[in-house]
């Protein structure tokens, strides 16, 4: 799976339309690369509109995809449409942790090897 750039705009479609959600920013591992990615979820489901516009269960998700906390970073939706307001895009907000869209190290390791400005 390559990255799908439109994987932000859905899932901030997603939590615009239902005020349960938030979105998720993600380093997820596919076909032996680790892919950036974004959806929307609450505490049991997760919306990902670029695989169905079915709800997944979170557990089921996370599993499939290689999801851990580490590699994320979660947004409720009044921090996120915040974040969308002050930077003018739907993600990744969070720079330093995704620094690429793809990557075939792990993005933890990747970011041990950078020099801090």
């Amino acid at each position: 799976m390559a990255h799908r750039p439109l994987c932000f705009d859905a899932a901030m479609e997603v939590s615009s339309e239902l005020e349960d959600f938030g979105v998720v920013h993600a380093w997820i591992r596919k076909d032996s690369m680790w892919v950036l990615h974004a959806w929307a979820e609450n505490e049991d489901a997760v919306y990902d509109l670029t695989e169905t516009n079915s709800p997944i269960r979170r557990e089921d998700y996370y599993a499939a995809c290689g999801v851990t906390e580490e590699r994320l970073r979660r947004y409720d939706r009044v921090a996120f449409f915040t974040q969308v307001a002050e930077k003018g895009m739907f993600g990744p907000f969070d720079t330093g942790l995704f620094f690429a869209t793809e990557s075939e190290k792990d993005p933890l390791e990747v970011m041990k090897t950078f020099t801090p400005l």
